[in-house]
């Protein structure tokens, strides 16, 4: 164990990041949460937590730590070292989740046992480095052609909630275009209900984030259910989704859909924000492109009305 006083005021998250040797912000956030860090002897398990200067913080000193995988829950040496690494990139745990990315071209999930999947990898991995993880569960689907977050809960409390909070939760994704849109915009989509006349309008808010001259990337929020609203805006914009059916283009042999960030609350209004970065395959594509530098829509249209009040046009029709 390690200990060291605090000198002057600061978050409990930033004076270990700062002293405790902690690779990344998850890994400290993560000890502190599974109360593997004390102050003035009592267990303190929040990040955001001020410290006052002369207390005293100890944690677990880095020596132990890589003996220690972090969320070990127990299991002989032989049996860690067997699991060390996931089958798949783990962009966050605790003690209640654990997040990773499902490739492309991977199946997530399947009643038929002989077919494998990205779940059924993450499962057998999870009861050698996790055993006392009794209760494994996927919450969210995601469909072979594309990537993204996909979510495993470690008990049905938090399955149950997940997955019926699910799209309530704000999502984001990377959605790969051939095609222009106008920069940082909106993309305007309608669906027609059964027995409606009237078509109901949808606003999917995105940021352009590079472009080429036959491709963009597009950061927007939204999840895998709005896809086909997603595909009759773009078409209306003369836009088409990468890889997702037979008539569009493929470049990369995959969808360009990538889920990249999920706000999940938990069932006590735990409040976890996971994100992942932009695949490879993406910004290989997108090489050499570059960010926006037009106007958004609404932008351009009220710079426009602007220039038509000052006109001699404009003056002229405001004196009749």
């Amino acid at each position: 164990m390690e200990s060291k006083q605090v000198k002057a005021d600061t978050p409990l998250l930033e004076f270990l990041m700062e002293h405790g040797q902690y690779s990344t912000r998850t890994r400290a956030r993560t000890a502190i949460k599974t109360g593997a860090v004390t102050v003035d002897g009592e267990v303190l398990k929040i990040p955001s937590a001020d410290l006052k200067a002369g207390q005293t913080v100890t944690w677990q000193s880095l020596a132990a730590r890589k003996s220690i995988k972090d969320f070990d829950l127990a299991g002989s040496a032989s049996d860690r070292a067997k699991a060390s690494k996931a089958p798949y990139e783990v962009v966050y745990e605790d003690e209640n989740i654990l997040a990773y990315i499902k490739p492309a071209g991977m199946v997530f999930a399947s009643p038929k046992p002989q077919v494998k999947t990205s779940f059924t990898a993450m499962k057998l991995w999870m009861t050698k480095a996790r055993p006392k993880c009794e209760c494994i569960q996927f919450v969210n689907r995601i469909e072979k052609e594309s990537s993204g977050i996909s979510i495993i809960a470690k008990n049905l409390v938090w399955r149950k909630h997940l997955q019926d909070q699910w799209q309530h939760f704000q999502r984001r994704m990377y959605v790969l275009v051939e095609g222009h849109l106008p920069a940082d915009d909106v993309l305007f989509c309608f669906d027609q209900e059964e027995g409606k006349k009237k078509r109901t309008k949808h606003e999917f808010a995105y940021r352009t984030m590079r472009a080429t001259p036959a491709h963009t990337l597009l950061k927007m929020e939204a999840g895998f259910e709005h896809v086909p609203l997603l595909m009759s805006g773009l078409r209306r914009q003369q836009c088409l989704l990468i890889g997702k059916g037979k008539e569009m283009p493929d470049p990369l042999g995959r969808s360009g859909l990538h889920l990249f960030g999920v706000d999940l609350v938990g069932p006590d209004g735990e409040v976890i924000n996971v994100k992942s970065r932009v695949p490879q395959p993406f910004l290989n594509l997108m090489k050499g492109g570059k960010g926006p530098k037009a106007e958004p829509n609404w932008k351009r249209k009220q710079l426009e009305g602007v220039q038509r009040e000052r006109s001699p046009r404009g003056k002229q029709k405001r004196h009749r």
